[in-house]
């Protein structure tokens, strides 16, 4: 049985499964991470875990998790893992999230693909395809603040533009529509840039779509980029799976 953790800046998912079955699986804020939220009586072979949310919430989980008298692997990016190739410039400068979100994609779906996780920051990432060697590359991505954090940046740092819910209008009028029209329009950019960059290379490309506001961002977005839409919520704990089977 393998304990699969994601600690994400906001939220943190985990994972109780074994190699076939998905047993227990759940979610609780990650400010929240020094209560006890793993409570198991199955015996535990392995605990893998992916964290961009600190070293202390990392030192606070290892506390938890002793009991469990079992490895606990913090995953950290490779140059090369499998058939993914890591082309950032600094591989181990990579988001451990966004490597194994690339992992799980490349392990899935052997084309071309855009992976845009949205939650509380943005990231938007290429990986090509080579057909003949069956290879992958992670070839870079941007990071934009998600939704929350723009709102709560204008808010802050602005006189008159306040925190209010927006909706998606087009035009905007009125100033809670424009940053919410503002952030989809940007997200939905940069996903459309990446796409014709990855078509410029590859004749197959798919969008991947992942995050809490995945689905905002693919109900905004044209026919034209819909039809290569797939949306898969747990890209980081797959890639973790992947690991715990290596």
């Amino acid at each position: 049985m393998f304990l699969l953790i994601d600690i994400g800046n906001t939220k943190t998912k985990w994972m109780l499964r074994d190699d076939k079955s998905i047993y227990k699986q759940g979610t609780f804020f990650t400010e929240d991470i020094d209560q006890d939220h793993f409570e198991f009586d199955e015996k535990i072979k392995k605990i893998l875990i992916s964290n961009v949310a600190g070293f202390e919430k990392e030192a606070i989980l290892k506390i938890k998790l002793k009991k469990f008298s079992c490895p606990i692997e913090f995953i950290k990016p490779h140059k090369t893992y499998k058939d993914l190739l890591n082309n950032y410039q600094d591989a181990t400068r990579l988001g451990t999230d966004r490597w194994l979100s690339a992992l799980s994609v490349s392990h899935d779906i052997k084309k071309a693909a855009v992976i845009a996780s949205v939650g509380t920051a943005v990231t938007i990432d290429y990986m090509s395809y080579d057909q003949k060697n069956n290879r992958h590359t992670f070839e870079g991505g941007v990071i934009l603040p998600g939704l929350h954090l723009t709102k709560n940046t204008l808010s802050n740092d602005t006189a008159d533009l306040k925190n209010g819910e927006g909706v998606f209008q087009m035009p905007p009028i009125d100033t809670a529509n424009a940053i919410q029209s503002g952030f989809i329009l940007s997200v939905v950019g940069n996903i459309k840039s990446f796409f014709e960059l990855a078509s410029n290379q590859s004749k197959d490309v798919v969008i991947i779509l992942s995050g809490g506001d995945a689905e905002l961002i693919h109900q905004h977005m044209g026919e034209d980029l819909k039809k290569y839409v797939s949306i898969k919520k747990d890209l980081v704990l797959e890639g973790l799976f992947i690991f715990a089977k290596s």
